[in-house]
């Protein structure tokens, strides 16, 4: 996957420089084919799923759970350590941590 992000990089690197040209230096040809690899490249790392991703929400959940701090203190609403950080994190996980009554429980104000 790095290594994929890295020649995507290159290749809009590459396109840049030649849309850069005059338009009468620009060859139509190579860079209709830069960005044809550059889709081919993007459709590839479109379609990585993350590990975690796979987990059970049960799983995830209870994970969720050991991320809140020891009782007896409670987590805040908002900052690094508040469920609420963990809804931002993609669309599954703001619903499994929606769905965790117990990451709700018992937030300081």
């Amino acid at each position: 996957m790095e290594a994929d992000r890295a020649l995507l990089a290159q290749n809009e690197a590459h396109i840049r420089d030649i849309q850069s040209l005059p338009p009468d230096l620009q060859r139509s040809q190579s860079l209709s084919e830069l960005h044809e690899a550059k889709a081919v490249i993007q459709n590839r790392l479109d379609a990585f799923i993350y590990p975690v991703l796979t987990l059970p929400n049960e799983v995830v959940s209870e994970i969720f759970i050991q991320f809140l701090p020891a009782y007896p203190k409670p987590p805040p609403l908002v900052g690094t350590s508040s469920p609420t950080l963990l809804t931002h994190i993609c669309q599954k996980w703001r619903a499994i941590a929606l769905a965790t009554p117990k990451l709700w429980r018992v937030i300081d104000m």
